[in-house]
């Protein structure tokens, strides 16, 4: 069972000043570091994705996950893309993931696979939904590796670093008796990953081995 005691840290990043070398800069890159050393997470607020924009993207993508699944096996086809879902054990699970939608025309590519028209929308949505998420991106790895003292490798590992989007989809479970089976209790382990959920559900482990339950605000990812 999930705690609602513990609390993750909540750090904003809105502030027009956060820039490198300025005192803000500084003063949050140090509650960075220790909301990861203490918990593993915290909470950004970041409100520098739309609501509207945002609230289309989830729109569209479950529109994606309602397709027949001859065409998300034919996205899972493609290089760099991958669909997993319709496991015969985990009914109700599935997700799609790309490891190229920020490169250019790579929107329209994912698009046109999903959508005979190409879906102009999404892929206009889907740009302005990324961009700002890149550079809040960009600014936890530079206060990361800062934080290390390994700042001389910060644009190295920032030309050779992947954007990789996964979208994930949990159905709700229908069943009266409850026996369809769902995902267990797992922790997916990255270097860095912007979490946004449409729906409560997430929750993290801490290091006492106590899950924590995360409801974000709209303008709010979990880090």
């Amino acid at each position: 069972m999930a705690s609602s005691k513990i609390k993750i840290p909540i750090i904003d990043f809105c502030n027009l000043e956060l820039k490198p070398n300025t005192p803000q800069w500084e003063s949050t890159k140090e509650q960075v570091f220790e909301a990861l050393k203490e918990f593993g997470c915290f909470e950004a607020i970041y409100d520098k994705v739309p609501n509207e924009i945002r609230e289309a993207m989830f729109g569209n993508l479950k529109e994606a996950f309602e397709l027949p699944i001859s065409k998300l096996i034919e996205y899972r086809e493609k290089p760099h893309h991958i669909y997993e879902g319709q496991f015969p054990t985990i009914p109700i699970y599935g997700n799609v993931r790309s490891a190229d939608l920020v490169l250019p025309n790579s929107v329209e590519s994912f698009a046109n696979t999903f959508w005979s028209d190409g879906n102009p929308n999404f892929c206009n949505e889907a740009k302005s939904f990324y961009k700002p998420l890149m550079e809040l991106d960009e600014m936890l790895r530079r206060m990361i590796f800062e934080t290390l003292g390994l700042k001389h490798y910060i644009d190295e590992f920032l030309d050779s670093n992947i954007f990789f989007s996964r979208f994930t989809n949990y159905k709700a479970n229908k069943s009266k008796d409850g026996d369809i089976p769902e995902l267990p209790s797992h922790t997916d382990s990255t270097y860095l990953s912007i979490i946004k959920q449409e729906q409560i559900g997430l929750q993290v482990l801490n290091k006492n081995g106590e899950w924590i339950e995360l409801n974000t605000s709209p303008n709010s990812y979990f880090v």
